[in-house]
């Protein structure tokens, strides 16, 4: 492109220094080409790294995640997961990358056909990837490396191992989520969804004692600060 460019701008150059008698004349025009030239340069390149940009990793020094990909997952369903969950900067240059990624391996009974050629990703099976891999290494990973694995008896309800919260940044542990319970209370008010367990009437109506099990698996005994990390039997 910046060759045809070079023989268009001399072509006129000559052609224009031909006509023309006055010296400041001819800078002027060499000048005004050259303007011409470093703008139309500068804006090719922002959108050479533009471009570039889009198959760039979303981030740096990310931990590698498990996902999974169920039996009946769609290619729109995978892209937009990606995009969602931060593994991709963009859906349509992430597609691109797919369809010109090279797929090595044999697709098996249930797989997602990639493009108008023979590339494809395997369901029910577990690829290892991460936030720091481009759109090219991400691409790679998907027609190529994914690890079989069983659904029959249903697949993760996560995609994501550990699971990661909207917008990608890794959903905190158990532990790191109940531990604010400090007391026999506090383990009272967050049982729920994650788990949890109180002493039964009986037990206390032959110990005199009540008990809590936090989702994390501390215990904690009313009246008494602080707790056990192994419940009692």
């Amino acid at each position: 492109m910046f060759q045809v460019m070079r023989f268009f701008i001399s072509a006129i150059l000559d052609l224009e220094i031909e006509n023309c008698s006055d010296m400041k004349k001819r800078k002027r025009l060499a000048l005004t080409l050259l303007i011409v030239v470093l703008a139309v340069s500068g804006i090719a390149y922002s959108l050479f790294k533009n471009i570039q940009s889009r198959f760039e990793a979303p981030r740096k020094n990310t931990p590698d995640i498990q996902f999974t990909i169920s039996k009946n997952k769609t290619l729109d369903a995978i892209v937009g997961d990606l995009k969602y969950y931060d593994f991709i900067k963009d859906e349509g240059f992430f597609i691109f990358a797919l369809e010109h990624t090279q797929d090595n391996t044999k697709g098996g009974e249930n797989f997602i056909k990639v493009g108008k050629g023979s590339k494809t990703i395997e369901r029910e099976a577990v690829y290892t990837i991460s936030q720091s891999m481009s759109a090219w290494e991400l691409a790679s990973v998907l027609l190529n490396s994914g690890t079989r694995q069983d659904c029959d008896h249903g697949c993760p309800e996560n995609n994501f191992t550990p699971e990661l919260l909207p917008g990608g940044d890794l959903a905190p542990t158990i532990k790191e989520k109940y531990s604010w319970v400090k007391t026999y209370e506090d383990c009272v008010e967050a049982m729920g969804n994650d788990g949890g367990q109180l002493s039964s009437e009986q037990y206390y109506e032959r110990t005199g004692i009540k008990r809590c099990v936090s989702p994390d698996g501390r215990e904690f005994t009313e009246g008494k600060e602080g707790w056990s990390d192994k419940p009692s039997p």
